[in-house]
């Protein structure tokens, strides 16, 4: 029996039903007849459901070409989900370095105003006006030495000549 194949059929091929082709009309359950074919026993509870029969129809043969497409197709499907598995990474690693850096900008900001703060209040602006006043000479200015410049915006004005004296 080296040639010959042997396929193993469902009883339901062998008795010529399957389960979706019963249907019964009622609301009572009917005794179903069994059939068999000749040569073929019947099956008892427990027993195996399957009946041994020669094939008939020939091999189905793969070619050796589908192997190698399934091989190449295999090895691509993985290479993918490496190469997705490494971008995925980078990025949260990308993403853990930006919040790190987002935090230390916050902290350098933070630190940064805490000691514009301090300078600001160690400055003491009277002692600078009494030191201006009374070592260098300086006065305020008297109204006929300011001069108004108009200014259509709300930035600063530069002088690129003199003020003209009207």
């Amino acid at each position: 029996m080296a040639g010959r194949h042997v396929r193993r059929r469902t009883a339901s091929e062998v008795f010529g039903r399957t389960v979706d082709s019963i249907y019964i009309d009622g609301n009572t359950v009917r005794r179903i007849e069994k059939r068999f074919e000749e040569g073929s026993r019947p099956i008892k509870r427990g027993q195996r459901r399957y009946v041994e029969i020669e094939k008939t129809e020939p091999l189905v043969r793969i070619s050796a070409g589908y192997y190698i497409f399934l091989f190449l197709a295999f090895v691509i499907s993985a290479a993918v989900c490496i190469w997705y598995v490494q971008v995925r990474s980078e990025i949260t690693a990308s993403q853990k370095e930006v919040s790190r850096l987002e935090k230390e900008l916050s902290q350098l900001r933070q630190s940064n105003d805490e000691e514009y703060e301090r300078i600001l209040g160690a400055v003491d602006l009277e002692a600078i006006k009494k030191i201006a006043m009374r070592d260098m000479h300086m006065s305020y200015p008297r109204e006929e030495q300011v001069i108004g410049i108009s200014n259509e915006s709300d930035d600063y004005v530069r002088q690129y000549g003199d003020i003209p004296e009207e």
